[in-house]
């Protein structure tokens, strides 16, 4: 039987430094048909020698280089378009890969659109913290609001289908690509879950969602811009019945009276309402704690 293509896509952006270490992880994969397409966003290092001295060794290494630069979203955008394969796996500039991912995500991604797994955190030296990305978190079979307050979802930890292209693309010009597929493929009830760790996930002062520097009020605020941001990204997709576009919606606007009262009343009604759907993850609360939870939520006290 024909192995399946799976097409790795992975956009670089001055990331020199330890990019031939995630190359090589890529390139000891168990599973061998697969291509890599690298699409580089104007680097002013030397990412994209890197990445050409490697394509000269592989030719499943294809480079590509942009005229202008197109930004995180779109540039991960004009590499999926740039993929062949039956399957696409994402992949950060800085990660490291455990030989077995591409085998083990093929595996459990079934007939679904999307798999996402585990990962653990990595230091800029290469050292591992012995904690992971996600603790408990197994989406499938959870109702879509488990995704409108948090994304469990990082792009560097999936593979999806061809099929899937056509759902997703174009990506939202604002919000986060990898929140707005999982919230589509699990929308539609096609989401599956690997739970294993399969990436060296590296944190450093460049990485993408590396906020310890930020004081708890800075996280809360950019937490409530980062939700009312994603919500609107979420109201733009095309399949939502009305029901649920009226749920966003009506969610959407109880976060924006939160940014002028202390206190938003429709944030604590859904909250409350809502809690187990959307925070499925976290402890289960009684009715007088999940109003507590609620009154200090919709207070931004929560977050």
């Amino acid at each position: 039987m024909k192995q399946a293509l799976v097409s790795i896509a992975l956009c670089t952006y001055n990331g020199q430094k330890y990019l031939a270490e995630q190359i090589e992880s890529l390139l000891n994969q168990s599973y061998r048909h697969f291509e890599v397409i690298i699409v580089d966003d104007c680097s002013t290092d030397g990412t994209f020698a890197v990445t050409t001295d490697f394509a000269t060794r592989d030719a499943r290494i294809k480079c590509f280089a942009n005229d202008v630069n197109l930004g995180f979203n779109k540039n991960f955008e004009k590499a999926l378009n740039l993929c062949t394969g039956n399957f696409i796996a994402i992949c950060d500039q800085d990660d490291i890969w455990e030989p077995n991912k591409i085998e083990v995500l093929l595996d459990a991604i079934g007939d679904n659109w999307m798999v996402y797994s585990n990962s653990i955190f990595m230091s800029a030296d290469g050292k591992t913290f012995g904690r992971k990305l996600l603790e408990n978190v197994n989406l499938p079979g959870k109702n879509y609001k488990a995704l409108l307050l948090n994304n469990y979802i990082s792009g560097h930890t999936a593979m999806f289908s061809r099929e899937f292209l056509s759902y997703i693309l174009p990506f939202p010009e604002q919000g986060f690509y990898d929140w707005w597929m999982g919230f589509i493929a699990l929308y539609h009830e096609r989401l599956a879950f690997a739970d294993e760790v399969l990436t060296k996930y590296r944190q450093h002062e460049l990485a993408a969602t590396n906020d310890t520097r930020l004081s708890k009020r800075g996280i809360k605020r950019m937490y409530f811009n980062r939700i009312l941001n994603q919500l609107n990204v979420f109201l733009t997709y095309p399949n939502l019945k009305k029901a649920d576009s009226d749920y966003i919606n009506n969610l959407n606007n109880a976060f924006k009276l939160k940014l002028t009262k202390t206190l938003s009343a429709p944030l604590f009604k859904i909250i409350a309402a809502d809690y187990h759907l959307l925070f499925p993850f976290q402890k289960v609360l009684k009715n007088l704690a999940k109003i507590t939870f609620a009154i200090k939520f919709s207070m931004g006290q929560k977050a």
